[in-house]
């Protein structure tokens, strides 16, 4: 936990709370990210490793998080269905739209909430804006990303590559793509630009998550919560 982090307690004890809620045998998706990292620390010490049989992670950072914590590792070859996917996010608009990816886990991330029965999101407020206009990650193979700028520079729109701040060069998914970002400014429609973005040759992935019924939890500065669904 962030010590001292009113907003980021108070989210992660609501997501505490939904798994533990639903009973033994969860099997529970997990983001990454240190939202995501704080959330499983807090479900161990709650005594969450009772209630969750096995957790699906997004990346090797999620896995060591939820190996660390004392949760038993799956994968779908073992679970098809997943009970309840939990992770954090990038941006999110009033609408519930999202900008989910930056941490290079946008490919699985994407395919868990698919397989989720119930996805719950949990950010702060300083990630909630009216209207998306976040930096939208593309994960891409690596022949194709520089390619990229020539291919989306008549829409108008840059495109570089996120940069590694642990080591030179850019951000290298656990798929071993390349993590791009594309400035689009405002997104007015944002399953449009998904699907826009997602037919360009060489990209695996898009961090435009249109709402799909996800259940987003907002972490006031005050401690309070806002529900967005």
């Amino acid at each position: 936990m962030l010590e001292g982090s009113r907003d980021l307690e108070a989210v992660v004890r609501v997501a505490v709370e939904r798994v533990t809620g639903l009973g033994r045998g969860v099997v529970l998706g997990l983001g990454s990210g240190r939202t995501a990292a704080a959330f499983i620390k807090s479900l161990a010490a709650s005594g969450g490793a009772r209630t969750v049989e096995a957790v699906i992670p997004t990346s090797l950072q999620a896995e060591a998080a939820a190996s660390e914590n004392g949760f038993r590792i799956g994968s779908l070859y073992n679970y098809e269905d997943l009970d309840i996917y939990v992770d954090s996010f990038d941006q999110c608009s009033l609408a519930g739209d999202l900008v989910k990816g930056m941490g290079g886990a946008l490919a699985r991330e994407k395919l868990l909430m698919r397989l989720a029965r119930f996805v719950l999101l949990i950010g702060t407020e300083e990630k909630l804006a009216e209207k998306l206009s976040a930096p939208i990650p593309l994960e891409t193979i690596p022949y194709a990303a520089p390619t990229l700028p020539r291919l989306l520079r008549g829409k108008g729109w840059s495109v570089r590559a996120k940069i590694s701040e642990g080591k030179a060069g850019p951000v290298v998914t656990d798929n071993g793509n390349v993590l791009m970002l594309v400035e689009v400014g405002v997104v007015d429609d944002p399953p449009l630009l998904e699907r826009e973005l997602k037919m360009i040759p060489g990209v695996v992935e898009v961090g435009v998550f249109p709402n799909r019924g996800y259940k987003v939890i907002i972490g006031m500065r005050d401690g309070t919560i806002r529900e967005i669904t």
